[in-house]
């Protein structure tokens, strides 16, 4: 069972019964419809060269990719594995246009990060940790909540403050290494030979978290993606009927 599946079984429930019209056929040059009066729903699929256009009941998305293969949209859609993660990218307006947050993936994210760190000898208690400050928050269900609560987490990290005279201090937070800077170290402030910096040392922090996959294609979008694979085979179907 996929990610996807109920939306396939809603989408397959809608067009059961479903009539399909043309309205026009030149070429690369189509214009499709069904309407599938028992649930309502209504599809048209359109396209012309390096572009498909699938819409309807589930909104109206604008394909259009140019390649030596794609000028004909139908067989690019026929030789396309069912991925609407990477057909969002041949969106005239974009990927992120039908992209969501799904918490799913974020816990995901997080899970594999700890999972690997632990592999790799990370401090005792870091499942715990996690679990307590983040997988069993209530709050996860708002992106910028939860991306903060993923920002913010540390666990076992010491900072080192250190200035270019020798001096140095271990710290258990950030905010107390920049406080020895400013104040515990006031020479650095007096004659500009000495310079101070803080970091990390050892610990776990999760890394590179704004690149996570932490969004998903939409309900509407997923659907008319299967929509418009069923379009396809619909009509390649009718048209051996009629040239047999």
């Amino acid at each position: 069972m996929t990610e996807y599946t109920e939306i396939a079984r809603h989408f397959e429930s809608d067009f059961a019964t479903a009539a399909m019209k043309v309205q026009r056929e030149d070429g690369l040059y189509r214009h499709v419809e069904w309407s599938a009066p028992k649930s309502m729903s209504r599809l048209i699929v359109v396209t012309w060269p390096y572009n498909l256009l699938v819409a309807g009941s589930h909104g109206s998305y604008h394909f259009e990719r140019f390649g030596s293969d794609t000028e004909d949209m139908f067989a690019w859609v026929r030789g396309s594995r069912f991925d609407p993660d990477r057909w969002a990218s041949k969106l005239v307006n974009g990927a992120d246009s039908v992209r969501e947050y799904d918490q799913s993936r974020l816990v995901q994210q997080v899970k594999d990060e700890v999972a690997e760190a632990v592999r790799e000898g990370a401090p005792r208690g870091l499942r715990a940790a996690v679990r307590e400050q983040i997988l069993e928050s209530d709050l996860l269900g708002s992106k910028d909540v939860a991306m903060q609560l993923v920002y913010d987490f540390e666990h076992g990290v010491t900072y080192r403050a250190e200035c270019s005279c020798g001096a140095s201090k271990d710290h258990d937070d950030r905010s107390a290494a920049y406080t020895w800077e400013f104040y515990k170290h006031p020479v650095s402030r007096l004659d500009g030979e000495h310079k101070v910096r803080v970091r990390a040392m050892g610990g776990f922090a999760f890394s590179d978290v704004g690149d996570w996959a932490i969004h998903k294609p939409n309900y509407h979008f997923v659907y008319q993606c299967y929509a418009a694979v069923w379009a396809i085979g619909q009509y390649d179907a009718a048209r051996q009927a009629v040239a047999a």
